[in-house]
């Protein structure tokens, strides 16, 4: 090993241009995967030595600190937790700064965040722009996810191979901080929808109607939403996430909504039904998850061929979802 970063085990790379990944969560994790996939060098960085060796087995070479990845990669993309973690990491890449060109923020953080730290980084001459994702890490891992950017438009054509790699949808939807913007409002309609969803199930079972009947005749009518065709998808998400079976899986399936709320404040407009949403959603998940568990709705659903999410009750035996069928033929081999 030199300079804190292990051999590269690939020697097929397709570009001299490296990129380097900071937090290996499931997000992060599927959208180096499929960076790996495209050819393009990967050092990754993350505090937990197993999602390190994980990426290191696919052909990622590791580095033992942030500087030390700092110094080798052209592009950091940064998929951490929260707006503090995405200060503390951007700090620190702009203190040692080496041959770095870009930073890509692909968390989900308040845009204010990152248009302070594009202005930062503008004075060393490092372009910053968000690029956060939406459709999940099934998406992510297969590269066909939906990439909501912001930034300067040379900033996003500079970058365009790196979202190219994992990415099928991308929108330059402003400066920087609109693609986080954009990020809150995909989320709230996903996070605040799954809500009424589960009140609309609780109202149909207590007229005696299963979940799946409801996802039949819903799917076919004006209450259809991707939310629905999935159905599942997010009650599964919540027991295979990092933090599954803590206190803390509430508090982050809250963050989201919490943070649109804030950032709409912080423009002068007020969103009370988010904020209720906000309020609510953790208690609302430990109801769902409980009521789960006591009715022994916990085993695994049908997934879709193409994105990899579940498929509602009418969807299972095509094996796939409508809309899946538009993607890329080549995509139905995963």
């Amino acid at each position: 090993m030199t300079d804190g970063i292990a051999p590269n085990k690939r020697n097929d790379a397709t570009s001299d241009l490296t990129i380097g990944m900071i937090g290996l969560g499931d997000m992060g994790a599927a959208i180096a995967s499929s960076i790996l996939r495209s050819g393009l060098p990967m050092i990754v960085y993350d505090l937990r030595p197993e999602a390190v060796e994980a990426l290191a087995a696919k052909g990622a070479r590791a580095a033992e600190s942030i500087e030390a990845l700092d110094e080798a990669c052209d592009t950091v993309i940064l998929v951490v937790v929260d707006d503090h973690q995405v200060r503390e990491v951007t700090g620190r890449l702009l203190a040692n700064s080496g041959k770095l060109k870009s930073i890509i923020v692909s968390a989900t953080v308040l845009p204010g965040t990152v248009s302070d730290l594009a202005d930062e980084a503008a004075k060393q001459g490092i372009a910053l722009l968000d690029a956060p994702v939406t459709g999940g890490a099934e998406k992510a891992s297969r590269g066909i996810i939906t990439i909501l950017v912001g930034g300067t438009p040379e900033a996003v054509e500079q970058n365009r191979p790196v979202l190219e790699a994992f990415g099928m949808n991308i929108f330059h939807l402003g400066p920087a901080g609109a693609g986080s913007a954009g990020k809150l409002v995909n989320n709230l309609l996903s996070l605040g929808g799954n809500i009424l969803l589960l009140e609309a199930m609780e109202l149909a079972r207590a007229y005696g109607i299963t979940e799946d009947s409801v996802t039949e005749f819903v799917t076919t009518g004006a209450g259809d939403s991707r939310g629905l065709r999935t159905w599942g998808r997010i009650d599964r998400a919540r027991r295979s996430h990092t933090l599954a079976g803590t206190p803390a899986i509430y508090e982050i399936v809250a963050k989201d909504v919490k943070t649109a709320a804030k950032a709409a404040g912080e423009r002068g407009v007020t969103l009370p039904v988010t904020a209720g949403i906000g309020v609510m959603i953790g208690q609302k998940y430990r109801e769902r998850d409980q009521f789960l568990a006591e009715n022994d709705l916990l085993g695994p659903i049908p997934l879709c061929e193409i994105c990899g999410q579940e498929l509602a009750a009418p969807f299972r035996a095509a094996g796939v979802h409508p809309e899946c069928t538009l993607l890329a033929p080549d995509q139905a081999s995963w």
